[in-house]
């Protein structure tokens, strides 16, 4: 699904002009975003007459009559045109006072990747009138063409018009936070915070103060007042990753919370209502998991108001090359006009693959090919993954070792099938293929498939 891009001017007046190309670089890491750079240095020469863009990020220099005197010719130039100027740390004091009234908001050097992006999506979105801005934020990272796909970037923005948890399956990598992020910026809370949360990375005991805060004092540890994650996405999304890791004293709390959206912070007796909207995601069967008793059946139902799954990579091949363009735009590392290129042959061998890691996987390929290949054409020799054997004569090996090569793909596809289906359990998957845990252990070392397991 191609979506238009929300445009965003950069003009840097400064003296290399490395923030400007710094900030393009961040920026255009996200698909929805179409960045271009206006570098020189007098600023009555930096901009074009024409339509203006949806922001403008000016990186003002350390001259404070320099910086005032492109902030009026922005502001003659695009009455309306929302502005998030970069400062230079160490001449903030001066260049601060310069800041009109319409500036609502600012960066500081040193630029950092996450408060450049959190910033220019906040700010996008808290422009009401330009809703196309929105929905670009929402919809443009989610790449693809494919029926199964459509279907499901078509479901989003109708899950959010509404409040409801929802909760998002599918396997690593197949872009479960990207749905959750579309979700939350096409709703009515896209100007607020969206907070992501690795539930397998918080400590089991201390799920209750993470998520709730505590006060001074309320335990030994406890040397000032902690705010928790729910405060912290006051009026946006709390999502919830790997939801499964959670043990069943923290589902216990969780749950009541979902329940009237109330919570007590730690050594605090005064209950507090929370707005926030709960998304959660698994690549784990939920359902079979309430089976074994693992996982509330309560909290699965209170999650599953929405539900929503995102296909893997395999199900959708078509869409394959249009990923790959967009990663290699992404991690481009040569001039352009010089970009390296994939052979037919090898664009077959990428659609051609199975992609267990999905998405993620794929990305990190393509990031691989930008950083190690230093040929003009990638082909398939050059593809840092198992490629399909050739069964051609002329593929200039014996029988033996194509016989060999095609035994060790069967053991490694076989194996890391059985490994999926019984969700990382290796006990169960070695009684399955019928071989002992030790001898099938031994397989899954020699494989590399340690990262599927438990």
């Amino acid at each position: 699904m191609r979506q238009s891009q929300v445009i965003i001017q950069i003009i840097d007046v400064t003296r290399d002009q490395t923030i400007g190309a710094e900030i393009r670089s961040i920026i255009e890491r996200e698909s929805g975003y179409r960045a271009h750079l206006t570098a020189g240095a007098s600023p009555d020469k930096t901009l074009d007459s024409g339509g203006g863009p949806d922001l403008i990020i000016p990186v003002l220099p350390e001259s404070a009559a320099t910086a005032q005197r492109l902030l009026e010719i922005l502001r003659q130039k695009y009455t309306d045109n929302l502005l998030l100027p970069v400062l230079m740390r160490e001449c903030v004091d001066e260049t601060f006072d310069e800041l009109p009234g319409w500036s609502k908001d600012f960066l500081l050097t040193p630029i950092r990747t996450d408060e450049v992006l959190t910033r220019v999506r906040r700010l996008l979105c808290s422009n009401k009138p330009k809703q196309r801005t929105i929905q670009m934020i929402g919809l443009g990272q989610l790449i693809g063409e494919e029926p199964v796909f459509v279907a499901l970037t078509q479901k989003l923005p109708l899950v959010a018009r509404h409040n409801a948890p929802v909760l998002i399956t599918g396997e690593t990598g197949t872009g479960k936070e990207l749905c959750a992020h579309a979700i939350h910026y096409l709703s009515s809370r896209a100007g607020k915070p969206f907070l992501p949360v690795n539930c397998g990375a918080i400590p089991q005991e201390l799920f209750e103060s993470e998520f709730f805060g505590h006060q001074k004092g309320a335990f030994t540890s406890a040397w000032a007042t902690q705010t928790g994650l729910i405060e912290e996405a006051e009026g946006g999304t709390l999502f919830l990753d790997e939801i499964e890791s959670l043990n069943l004293i923290a589902q216990v709390k969780l749950l009541r919370f979902i329940e009237n959206l109330t919570y007590y912070s730690i050594g605090s007796a005064k209950p507090r209502q929370a707005d926030v909207r709960i998304i959660a995601a698994t690549n784990l069967d939920l359902s079979e998991k309430v089976q074994h008793g693992t996982f509330r059946a309560d909290l699965y139902y209170r999650l599953a108001v929405m539900k929503l799954s995102v296909p893997p990579l395999r199900e959708r091949r078509a869409d394959i090359p249009l990923l790959v363009n967009h990663f290699s735009l992404q991690h481009a590392t040569r001039p352009e006009g010089s970009e390296r290129r994939l052979s037919p042959r090898a664009m077959e061998t990428l659609c051609e693959y199975s992609w267990p890691g999905n998405i993620r996987e794929l990305q990190n390929v393509i990031q691989q090919l930008a950083v190690l290949s230093d040929a003009q054409t990638i082909e398939p020799s050059d593809l840092p993954i198992t490629v399909p054997i050739s069964m051609k004569p002329t593929s200039g090996i014996s029988f033996s070792q194509a016989k060999a090569q095609l035994v060790a793909n069967f053991e490694k596809t076989y194996i890391e099938e059985l490994i999926r289906h019984f969700h990382g359990n290796i006990s169960r998957a070695a009684k399955e293929a019928k071989k002992d845990r030790r001898t099938f252990g031994r397989l899954v070392k020699k494989y590399q498939l340690g990262k599927f397991l438990q």
